[in-house]
């Protein structure tokens, strides 16, 4: 966790953006330090400013959240983005995990619980709306991984450890809990994280949890 989360927020409403501004701004550890209206924004603040986490809308014109989410987690992987907005359709949430996005809220939120949210990004959390989460997990099959998924029981590519690692991501364990249980260093479980989205052509925890409980590691 940094000494102070670094926050974009990326919304075409300014006053929706203005009024996140406020909530943000009065925790403690937390600054704001740019805000987009659209997504080709987004991207250009990321690269001046390369903040920890990005709030962003998936319905900006210009560029959409998805497209500008794609562009950010292909030149700034490390940074954290969760998507924020009213949007319930299938099609947005699966684009979005697709294009890497560590998180998607609805507006329907709170708007205090935003900074947790934030929070549970930097330390490791993939973030998802309960509505939302139930449409990933029953859905999320239909797309192009089957064949993967087929594959992740007993893939030969995935060491012991990196198995043990991966089952518990998809219980939705954050790095440091995982660390304690498996009894290893929270820099080791970074490193599995990271060679497990290598080696299963991943983009995000969220991802990973979905390969997981459609190969059913978690019965194992």
């Amino acid at each position: 966790m940094p000494e102070t989360i670094r926050v974009l927020i990326a919304d075409d409403h300014e006053r929706f953006r203005r009024g996140l501004r406020m909530v943000l701004e009065a925790e403690d550890g937390m600054e704001v330090v740019a805000e987009a209206a659209n997504g080709a924004e987004a991207v250009a603040r990321v690269e001046e400013q390369a903040p920890d986490v990005v709030l962003m809308d998936v319905r900006m014109p210009t560029m959409n959240g998805i497209e500008a989410t794609r562009a950010i987690r292909s030149a700034f992987p490390s940074t954290r983005i969760i998507m924020l907005t009213v949007s319930d359709e299938e099609d947005d949430l699966f684009d979005a995990v697709k294009a890497g996005a560590n998180g998607y809220l609805l507006k329907e939120v709170s708007i205090e619980e935003v900074a947790d949210a934030v929070r549970a990004v930097v330390q490791g959390h993939s973030l998802i709306s309960p509505s939302m989460a139930a449409k990933l997990i029953t859905e999320f099959g239909s797309l192009a991984r089957r064949a993967q998924v087929a594959e992740v029981e007993g893939n030969p590519s995935l060491s012991p450890t990196e198995l043990e690692v991966l089952k518990r991501v998809a219980t939705g364990m954050a790095n440091e809990e995982i660390a304690a249980e498996l009894s290893v260093s929270t820099a080791a479980v970074r490193n599995h994280v990271a060679n497990i989205l290598v080696k299963l052509q991943l983009r995000s925890r969220i991802e990973a949890a979905i390969v997981a409980m459609e190969g059913r590691l978690l019965d194992s």
